[in-house]
This record gives C-alpha cells, structure tokens and sequence, in this order.
C-alpha cells in the first residue's frame, strides 16, 4: 500500500510539475503581427509617410511613400528602428533626393512623392519616425517621438 501511494505522489508530482513548465509558454505575448500597415506621427505638417510591412522569422522588409508637400528649406524624411534582443538596434532612413545626371545626389527640397524600400534582419520590434534635412544647416532633425508599430 505504501508503495502505490508513493508512486501516486510521485506522478501527481511530475504532472504538476510539467504543467507549470508548460504554462510559461502559453502565457506569453501574442506574436507580433507578421503583416501591417504604418504610417509616421504627423509631427511636421508639410510631411507624410505611409505604407506596408512584412514580418518574417529572419527579417521584416519595409516598402511605401514618402511625401514632401511644400519648398520650406527641408527635405522630408522617415527613419524607421528596428531591434532584436541582444542586437544592436538597426536605424534606416530614406529621404527624397534627385540625382542630375551623372552627377552627385542632392536632397530635394520641394512638392514629391518618392516611393521607398528597405528590410532589416532585426524583427523582435519595429519603431517609425519623421524626419527632415535642413538644406542650409545641411542637419538632420528627428520627431521626438518614435510609432511602434509592433
């Protein structure tokens, strides 16, 4: 009797035990959305950028437009973050700028619209923000604020 009774105890144990190594796992966060829609905090009024994402297990490509609605001195600009646990975060920018020629690119500073591309193999969270050039300062100036997009 005694022998029964440990083995019960024993199993009851191990089940226990397995249970509470399985619950971690369904606890966790829902996965990140591996398809989506984004678009920049409208942080300066003359700007906009929009467009689609598309997450994998091994990288997230970007794609979508930028829009410069107004010549004030700055080219419009997005910069997108994206990070992955014990990475470095990648940070990728895309401005609108026209080539003349052979010549060297310059920023534009006008009415476009340029569509826009990029990935990243860091997928873990994925951030957007505005940006602009100043053309006489030639310096970069960034929204306060970043969009998680997931």
């Amino acid at each position: 009797m005694r022998r029964i009774g440990a083995v019960a105890l024993t199993t009851t144990a191990l089940v226990a035990g397995l249970g509470a190594l399985a619950a971690p796992a369904q606890a966790q966060a829902p996965a990140a959305p591996s398809k989506g829609k984004w678009t920049t905090p409208d942080a300066y009024a003359a700007n906009a950028a929009w467009g689609r994402f598309v997450r994998t297990r091994d990288k997230v490509t970007i794609e979508g437009r930028l829009r410069d609605e107004s010549k004030d001195g700055r080219t419009a600009c997005v910069r997108f973050k994206a990070t992955e646990k014990g990475a470095r975060a990648h940070f990728l920018k895309a401005a609108i700028v026209v080539k003349d020629g052979g010549g060297p690119q310059t920023y534009y500073d006008g009415k476009a619209t340029v569509r826009i591309a990029t990935a990243s193999t860091n997928t873990t969270h994925l951030y957007v923000q505005e940006c602009v050039r100043d053309a006489k300062k030639g310096a970069w100036e960034y929204a306060e604020k970043w969009r998680r997009l997931y």
